[in-house]
């Protein structure tokens, strides 16, 4: 489903971040037809992405009112990310980074893959390692459905990844909440995305992608600040970048 056509002269030029409410101005656009990997179309701008002031949060409210469902179709599997259950290695090691902060033997402790996908890390988590992890979506998963949660009730758990998602959510600062609420004391959450460097990136950076839901683009300062704002008492960087991280809460 299209995102709803705005012209820039319709666009307003500031609104609240939606990490931590502060002025964002307008950055650039692109055709909401725009792909992550993929040039850019030959099309009218219509998706206008804005930078927050504070924390450089980069962000585009066009997909704001639509069915996410029908974004992640079996045309997306297909078409739009081919690779998605080769991403069961790079799932394991944000369980690897989340457990230097819990310090617990991995077949002990009970991981959910939020964002589970195709299901990949599901099956072969349980299939190959024996570990206790579930995943859950706004779809089924493919493969691993004995292990799918479609809600999540009052379950906790010790670990939480989130591969390639969070620049998908529309609504970034409250699903870190929900996340948040479905840790156990101690508990961490750890996640991979693309770091956005407005000193570096333009429109052109290859990440962006409103037509496959890239709508969520996080700096390094943006990052910091939920973690402050969440109570994160401890974190970890791979390689010291910021968009692969794990987070502990007590």
């Amino acid at each position: 489903m299209a995102a709803k056509a705005m012209t820039l002269e319709q666009a307003p030029k500031i609104i609240s971040c939606k990490l931590c409410g502060s002025d964002s101005r307008l950055k650039f656009g692109l055709p909401y037809n725009k792909r992550a990997n993929h040039p850019i179309p030959d099309e009218p701008d219509d998706c206008w992405y804005y930078q927050c002031d504070n924390c450089n949060f980069l962000f585009t409210p066009a997909l704001d009112e639509e069915d996410h469902t029908e974004i992640y179709d079996e045309t997306y599997w297909h078409n739009q990310d081919p690779d998605w259950y080769g991403r069961v290695t790079e799932t394991f090691r944000l369980v690897a980074l989340a457990n230097e902060l819990l310090k617990r033997r991995l077949d002990q402790i009970e991981i959910l893959d939020f964002g589970c996908g195709i299901g990949g890390f599901l099956d072969m988590s349980h299939r190959s390692l024996g570990l206790k992890t579930w995943g859950t979506d706004i779809i089924p998963p493919k493969v691993g459905k004995d292990w799918f949660l479609k809600d999540l009730g009052d379950k906790k758990f010790d670990v939480i990844v989130a591969c390639e998602v969070i620049e998908h959510l529309p609504n970034p600062r409250k699903i870190f909440d929900f996340i948040r609420s479905h840790l156990k004391s101690p508990g961490v959450f750890a996640f991979q995305t693309a770091q956005w460097d407005p000193a570096s990136l333009d429109r052109d950076w290859w990440y962006l992608g409103p037509h496959n839901g890239h709508i969520s683009l996080y700096s390094r300062e943006g990052l910091s600040h939920v973690f402050q704002d969440m109570g994160g008492v401890d974190r970890r960087l791979w390689n010291e970048y910021a968009g692969l991280q794990a987070w502990l809460f007590e």
